[in-house]
């Protein structure tokens, strides 16, 4: 920053100062340059390919025995056995390694991932097509429209991160609330979730930062992207390191029926 400006393309600031600018913003850039690789970490959820839900499949009920008589004995010994083994079994942590598919609160779990994985999906694409829309329209424009347009351009993506913190905080609390049994199959998909917003937390306070260093980085020809991975590389890491893990027990406990497999392969297209 400068209290003049020091070359053609520099810009003043709403605090009277003057700034260089930004990265890889250059008058000789192409009006529509060519599509850049993907500006986030791979994301692949397309909510719009959910399929429904298996219905909960109805818990079958015990039929009377139409056993004759004779065979009442032999009955109520093997009844006295069984219930000797379920007092056995029921002292014993549960040891399921897969859900159950009418379990409905693995159903739960799942459905709030899936509502959670569309907000993420909608803030990520708004705020990387918005950089978009910079880029263009600060290439398009002259000199004297550029100090507006990303004076513009920064109040919106403060707009746009300050909701997305609000909404991750609506999901952590969300899934806070519910009482899933502690270390059940629907609990550790909660905690590992919970520890995937916390990331996504932590990208959505600094992102905002790093951006306006961006701008007034001289020495980089990077995109905003490529700044963030370089001098904040730990952010977009930990998403993809607690989305893989997030996915890793979803595959690992689904249902062994198959009724989950089409929404958790959804979610995790590509971890």
């Amino acid at each position: 920053m400068s209290d003049v400006p020091l070359s053609p393309g520099w810009w003043q600031a709403g605090d009277g100062r003057w700034y260089p600018p930004p990265p890889g913003l250059t008058d000789e850039m192409p009006a529509r340059p060519p599509t850049p690789a993907p500006d986030h970490p791979p994301y692949p959820f397309d909510p719009s390919a959910q399929r429904p839900f298996a219905p909960l499949a109805p818990i079958p009920r015990a039929r009377p025995s139409r056993r004759r008589p004779l065979l009442l004995a032999g009955l109520v010994l093997l009844l006295i056995g069984a219930l000797l083994f379920g007092i056995g079994v029921s002292i014993v942590p549960d040891s399921s390694t897969t859900a159950k598919s009418n379990d409905p609160k693995y159903q739960m779990a799942v459905e709030d991932l899936v509502a959670s994985e569309v907000t993420n999906l909608v803030f990520i694409e708004t705020f990387w097509d918005s950089y978009t829309r910079y880029r263009e329209e600060w290439t398009a424009s002259t000199e004297a429209e550029r100090p507006a347009i990303t004076e513009r351009w920064l109040s919106d993506i403060d707009a746009e991160v300050a909701q997305f913190q609000l909404d991750l905080q609506q999901i952590e609390d969300d899934y806070a609330a519910r009482t899933y049994a502690d270390g059940s199959i629907p609990d550790s998909v909660r905690d590992l979730a919970m520890n995937h917003y916390k990331a996504w937390q932590r990208w959505a306070a600094a992102i905002v930062p790093v951006a306006n260093e961006w701008l007034q980085d001289r020495t980089s020809t990077l995109s905003l992207y490529g700044y963030v991975t370089e001098v904040r590389p730990e952010l977009d890491t930990s998403i993809e390191t607690t989305f893989k893990a997030l996915c890793g027990t979803l595959r690992d406990t689904q249902p062994t029926d198959g009724s989950y497999i089409l929404t958790i392969n959804d979610i995790c297209a590509n971890s």
